[in-house]
Parts: C-alpha cells; sequence; structure tokens
C-alpha cells in the first residue's frame, strides 16, 4: 500500500511540474510578443490570464518597445514600483500612470526624460 501514495504522490508532481514548464513557455511567448510590437502594453496590462498576471514589472517593461532593460529601472524608481511587483499587484491608478508613460515613450519622448516628467510631478 505505502507504494500506491508514493506513485500518486510522484505524478502528481509530475503533472505539477509539467503545467509550470508550460505557464513559463506561455510567459515568455508573451514578453516576446510584446517585444514584437504584436500585442500593446496595455492589452498586457488589462489581461486578466494567469499567465499575464505574473510577469514581473521589470520584465514587462523591459520588453515594452522603445523601453528596454536600461529604462526600465529609472521608470520603476520613478513610478516607485519595485521590480519585482507583478501585474496582478498593480492597482488601476498605478496601471494609469504606466499607459500614460508607456504613451509619452510610444510618441518619441526619450525615456530618461519621462522618467525626470513623473519624478517632478511627485
Amino acid at each position: 500500500m505505502p507504494n500506491d501514495s508514493i506513485r500518486y504522490s510522484k505524478q502528481i508532481s509530475d503533472q505539477g511540474r509539467e503545467r509550470s514548464v508550460e505557464v513559463r513557455r506561455e510567459r515568455a511567448a508573451l514578453k516576446e510578443r510584446l517585444k514584437a510590437g504584436e500585442i500593446a502594453p496595455v492589452d498586457v496590462l488589462n489581461d486578466e490570464s494567469r499567465v499575464a498576471a505574473k510577469i514581473r514589472m521589470f520584465a514587462f517593461l523591459k520588453n515594452c518597445p522603445g523601453v528596454g532593460a536600461v529604462g526600465a529601472r529609472p521608470l520603476l524608481r520613478a513610478l516607485g514600483l519595485s521590480e519585482a511587483k507583478t501585474i496582478r499587484s498593480l492597482g488601476p491608478v498605478q496601471k494609469a500612470r504606466i499607459v500614460t508613460t508607456l504613451d509619452m515613450i510610444a510618441s518619441g519622448v526619450r525615456v530618461d526624460r519621462v522618467a525626470e516628467i513623473i519624478m517632478s510631478e511627485r
């Protein structure tokens, strides 16, 4: 009988591991689509799926067109957000500020200038 419970636990563990790998792949694909411009950052912010919800803010901003890894940190500092914060944990005001920030960058304002503007508003 003890072998049955071990086998059952191993089966559950294997299924969980497979599901985790699948979700990570979906998250990576979503970030690639964001980076390529196939999906709008606003759509990712408003996506209610588990895949988008667990994307960390640094990874999200890094993959947004016009921001990159170098620009993501100053923007996060200016917005007062942690790099480890996830999309799910953002409030409506924070999401609105991020959308406004990304709109400014999309209109051609440099990332460092956007960070300065945000800091001056605080």
